[in-house]
């Protein structure tokens, strides 16, 4: 049967249907559940049910015993409301997340986590909804095969971000407390089967009070859910997707064809991507003899923007089957007017010293880092931005800056002293955050960002003064001189490492990529003498001197013994959320844990920067 997440897969690529079905590995699914959990995505489920008290759960063990109860509901009710009703028609399976009954009218809601801006542009908004539009078109496309004698509604319901909570630790009134195997499928990750995916449970903190009638009503009064009407939509989308899925279901009936589906440079992104991985790879049985073409045209600095007559200057290439890096013509690389543009030079760069195999700094390097005013301050912030908030006052995936770290020298031939900031108390901790930062390190010397993130989180806090009615002249007026502001004309004081890596620096290990965790190993990994340096013995893996410094993160132990460590935002994220509002009170040692992880993994990431500065000063010598 042809499932919603069936469908929803077919629609980026018909052969990952296949893939799929054959229970074909993946490489992107568990990070992208994690991105899920860390967002919250999956206590929107259970507050929108929350919103239906009356409503009954079809739980059944199979999709076809939970179709005839959904059909027995519905013949046996005049009105009700169902949680994930089964419908099964002609070889497709859909289950909605919210089904109402009317009298006759049938109400379909598809629950999602990607946020609403009720005060945008409608036609905006509804843009961007557009894969969810196409999800609950595919429900009701099946609803209205079953029930052609019903009147039948569709309709999202989303995190709307033009509304605030009024409830202090929202967050905090969800946990999740296990997980268990989910035997059907998970919206979030369409491309595995059911059955061998695990979601967490998810409990209402007051679920078992006398009074929790109170807090639903409080649930219901200051809710951030907003239910948007797509009939207009899905009435203009319903015969499209009604073509594509007795296509994909035609596919599974009697086999994939060539004409379906065409290698391209969205398979860049692929889940079945396995790399050097033999066995049940999608992206070698698709790519065959060329998946193992290295360098090959998607290692290239913004490729994917670069065109052709026909549209896509990478897709002519595949379709050529000439993708190894060294088929580029760099004239290519040119824009329209027959120049190259700051794109097309690094491009240029990219290409040549890779060919060369040979490192690149550029002259304007050594001037640009002796016009740094000592002290340098190597600053590093990490946010937390979930569908639910944190705080009262705040709208869905409103930004918290829980955490910064900083490596300070003071003068030239001076140590980095390493200073830090977490937060560990209930209430909101933005201005916090950026009070304590600017105590630390003041009106003097240069601070020194990876990217424009911090620069863009302190703005945030800078408006967020202003929303939440917070005076204090002293930090507004820090925040007014640190930050840069294209649209008032403000200069600020934070230099970008990741903009002085693009005018000045490359290394062929980097590939087309500049972030601190492409630029650090690629430093790293070609300077050994920097692993005899004290300032970064930490970090010096015993395994080799070929290892990324993330890589050697002390883990910390889950309940189950399994080793967990904060490599990146999403991470960082996620045990955030656990060290507020998912540790019990009582496990102290738990609480610990979160707090080593999450301070070992922003400290280094501010110690990479010095690793790369004190790399750059080195080679400039």
């Amino acid at each position: 049967m042809l499932s919603k997440s069936d469908f929803k897969i077919a629609s980026t690529c018909p052969k990952k249907l296949i893939y799929k079905k054959a229970s074909y590995k993946t490489k992107n699914d568990e990070n992208e559940y994690m991105e899920m959990l860390a967002k919250g995505g999956h206590i929107v489920s259970k507050y929108a049910q929350l919103m239906y008290p009356d409503a009954i759960e079809i739980n059944t063990e199979s999709l076809e015993k939970g179709h005839e109860k959904t059909k027995q509901l519905l013949e046996e009710n005049e009105n009700i409301i169902l949680f994930e009703a089964t419908f099964i028609s002609d070889g497709k399976v859909v289950r909605a997340d919210i089904l109402e009954k009317v009298g006759n009218v049938l109400n379909i809601i598809e629950v999602k986590s990607k946020s609403h801006d009720d005060e945008e542009d409608k036609a905006k908004a509804i843009k961007k909804q557009k894969e969810n539009i196409e999800d609950v078109t595919y429900q009701t496309l099946v609803v209205k095969e079953l029930y052609p004698e019903y009147e039948i509604h569709s309709f999202l319901l989303l995190p709307d971000k033009a509304k605030r909570t009024t409830i202090e630790g929202l967050a905090g009134w969800f946990s999740s407390t296990e997980m268990i195997e989910e035997q059907f499928e998970i919206d979030e990750l369409p491309a595995r089967n059911g059955g061998n995916i695990q979601r967490p449970v998810i409990e209402f903190k007051y679920e078992n009070y006398e009074d929790r009638h109170l807090y639903i009503n409080q649930l219901k009064e200051n809710h951030l859910l907003t239910l948007l009407n797509v009939d207009k939509e899905v009435v203009e989308k319903i015969d499209l997707i009604k073509d594509r899925a007795s296509r994909f279901h035609d596919i599974l009936t009697n086999g994939i064809q060539p004409v379906h589906f065409s290698i391209n440079k969205s398979c860049k992104e692929c889940e079945f991507n396995l790399g050097s991985e033999q066995e049940k790879n999608g992206f070698r049985d698709c790519w065959q003899d060329l998946t193992d073409t290295s360098p090959n045209i998607f290692d290239l600095y913004h490729g994917g923007s670069l065109k052709s007559k026909a549209g896509s200057y990478l897709d002519e290439l595949i379709a050529n089957r000439t993708i190894s890096f060294w088929d580029f013509d760099v004239e290519r690389f040119r824009t329209a007017d027959g120049k190259y543009g700051p794109r097309g030079e690094r491009q240029l760069l990219q290409f040549n010293q890779t060919k060369e195999n040979a490192e690149y700094i550029h002259p304007g390097l050594k001037s640009a880092l002796e016009c740094l005013e000592y002290p340098l301050h190597f600053i590093d912030f990490e946010t937390y931005s979930g569908a639910v908030p944190h705080h009262k006052g705040m709208r869905a995936y409103e930004k918290v800056a829980f955490q910064w770290s900083c490596h300070t020298i003071e003068k030239p031939g001076g140590d980095p002293v390493h200073s830090e900031f977490l937060n560990d108390e209930y209430d909101y901790p933005n201005f916090r955050f950026a009070t304590t930062l600017m105590n630390q390190i003041g009106e003097a010397g240069t601070p020194l960002m990876w990217s424009s993130f911090e620069n863009t989180i302190l703005k945030d806090v800078l408006t967020q003064m202003k929303l939440y009615n917070y005076v204090d002249d002293i930090l507004e007026n820090w925040l007014l001189r640190i930050t840069k502001d294209k649209d008032t004309k403000r200069e600020g004081r934070f230099v970008d490492l990741n903009d002085l890596t693009l005018k000045y620096y490359f290394h062929p290990d980097m590939k087309g990529k500049t972030s601190i965790k492409k630029v650090l190993p690629a430093i790293w990994n070609n300077n050994e003498y920097l692993h005899s340096n004290p300032w970064f013995s930490k970090y010096v893996s015993e395994s080799g001197p070929n290892s990324n410094p993330y890589d050697n993160l002390e883990p910390i132990y889950n309940a189950l013994e399994n080793e967990e460590v904060v490599q990146d935002g999403t991470g960082a994220m996620r045990f955030y959320h656990e060290y507020m509002f998912g540790t019990d009170p009582l496990d102290l040692d738990r609480k610990a844990q979160l707090r080593k992880i999450l301070l070992q993994y922003c400290e280094l990431d501010t110690m990479a920067m010095v690793i790369v500065w004190r790399y750059w000063m080195d080679a400039l010598k």
